[in-house]
């Protein structure tokens, strides 16, 4: 599935406050291919947005087009998309189960990130109030 993501980009760019060879740099791509995709001259492949949506923490939903929705029932175990009017699905159980399965480990690897963050900023908090006792025995 090709996408028009050139403006998003351009957007991106400035808000970073960065240059097209940065931005390139950033993104793994040389500096005129970037060049035109930020022109709308060459267009992304999906697996390519969500690549950059990830680089550049922005959610892959900014790159996409509006009319663009997403369908998983699990009554039937079909998932699929809807761009414009056209549904494209996939009712493969093993893709279905493959996904999930890739969902919940995701889901346990930002369960774990999110404890091991809360434990890096104790220990940052610990080693601040550290510092402070030894600034304020030094004064003394």
């Amino acid at each position: 599935m090709r996408m028009r993501a050139g403006n998003r980009l351009f957007t991106a760019r400035e808000d970073k406050k960065m240059t097209q060879g940065e931005m390139s740099e950033l993104l793994g791509i040389s500096t005129s291919a970037y060049s035109r995709l930020e022109r709308n001259e060459t267009s992304l492949e999906l697996d390519q947005i969500a690549k950059f949506a990830e680089t550049l923490q922005i959610p892959i939903q900014e790159f996409l087009p509006e009319t663009l929705s997403i369908y998983n029932n699990n009554d039937n175990g079909h998932v699929g998309f809807v761009i414009g009017n056209v549904y494209n699905y996939n009712n493969d159980k093993e893709v279905v189960k493959e996904l999930e399965e890739k969902i919940k480990n995701k889901d346990l690897e930002n369960t774990f990130l999110s404890e091991k963050v809360k434990l890096l900023e104790d220990k940052i908090n610990n080693l601040e109030q550290l510092l402070e006792v030894i600034k304020s025995n030094k004064i003394q």
